[in-house]
């Protein structure tokens, strides 16, 4: 039997208009109980002639810990605020700090697309080095499916007209359980960081990214769809201390009908009570802007009130840490140099 690629057509296609002519539905749910799973391996894919390929070869993947140091979360519409790769903040939405939003059990949706604009103490050159994912995984039913995720980053947002520069990585999570948890249904949830290699970010920090679920990859390179699948939804305003990043409240899906494309139909709304609005339960994390760095002066991973006292604690007496221009002398110039940077910075 042959298997036809997954054929995509993301942004603005076939005369997509935002949020027009929506299907029906299922009413949205909330699962409580999350369960973590790790990729064997990972492989680069790029959008290429209208569909997803693989482009290198396969690599095994080594596990949290085994990429770059000193990581930081950049966008966060995973409810991660201990920024310890959990679901650890559900702001006042639900008591148990797992919960998450899906639309139940038989809806299917294997290709999404939505929006972000990141931290904005994000390094934008140093890409997206490593992203946490939730999601559903109904596949057969009773049975097992093997699991890949591509994750793709583009430049254009949703339902606006499409940059097709789409490149990322993607995610070998080997053999899954259909309908997880049996009686406690739950939903899988991953952290995957790159040992080498990133997600291009969009210049500015605003753009889009792409998830397609996956069971099969063919001679060819491409990406056969999940029999279902769909992605947990979250959002990046629930509420947090330590929230990081935005989306606005539109999202592509492939619903209606499922068939690789967005169509008409299928920018939907995504305004939601809480958290408002929702999307693709996604977290991505990605390297502090070097200026950052310096303006967190007492090192807390904030930039704040308490910095500047830092600073000028340390200026007033002339300590060459606060040589913030870096013409070897410490004066007025270094202060006003410092000042700019901490502006820019603080949050």
């Amino acid at each position: 039997m042959r298997v036809k690629d997954l054929c995509l057509c993301v942004g603005m296609c076939a005369g997509v208009a935002a949020a027009a002519a929506q299907s029906e539905r299922p009413a949205l749910q909330r699962l409580d109980s999350a369960i973590e799973v790790t990729p064997e391996r990972v492989a680069r894919v790029r959008y290429e002639q209208g569909r997803v390929r693989v482009v290198s070869d396969w690599v095994e993947y080594l596990g949290r810990g085994a990429g770059r140091r000193g990581l930081t979360r950049v966008y966060d519409c995973f409810g991660d605020d201990n920024s310890d790769g959990y679901m650890d903040d559900t702001g006042a939405c639900f008591t148990s700090s797992t919960s998450r939003w899906f639309f139940g059990t038989a809806y299917c949706n294997m290709f999404v697309t939505n929006d972000h604009s990141v931290w904005g103490q994000t390094d934008i050159e140093a890409g997206f080095q490593r992203v946490d994912l939730g999601w559903y995984w109904t596949c057969a039913g009773s049975e097992t499916e093997r699991c890949y995720i591509a994750v793709l980053t583009q430049n254009s947002v949703p339902c606006e007209p499409d940059s097709f520069d789409h490149s990322g990585w993607v995610l070998d999570y080997g053999t899954l359980d259909c309908n997880p948890g049996g009686n406690d249904p739950g939903y899988y949830y991953s952290n995957t960081e790159l040992s080498t290699g990133a997600w291009p970010i969009p210049p500015g920090g605003t753009g889009s990214h792409i998830l397609l679920f996956a069971k099969d990859v063919t001679m060819s390179g491409g990406l056969t769809p999940a029999t279902c699948a769909q992605a947990m939804l979250w959002g990046t305003r629930y509420g947090g201390r330590n929230q990081r990043g935005d989306q606005n409240e539109l999202q592509l899906d492939d619903d209606n009908p499922g068939d690789g494309v967005h169509g008409p139909g299928e920018c939907y709304d995504y305004s939601h009570e809480c958290p408002d609005p929702l999307g693709a339960m996604v977290q991505f994390w990605g390297e502090r802007d070097p200026e950052c760095l310096y303006a967190d002066y007492n090192g807390d991973g904030s930039v704040n009130t308490q910095d500047l006292t830092a600073f000028l604690n340390d200026w007033a007496p002339g300590n060459g840490a606060t040589d913030c221009n870096g013409d070897g002398a410490v004066d007025t110039r270094d202060l006003v140099c410092y000042l700019n940077i901490w502006n820019s910075c603080k949050w």
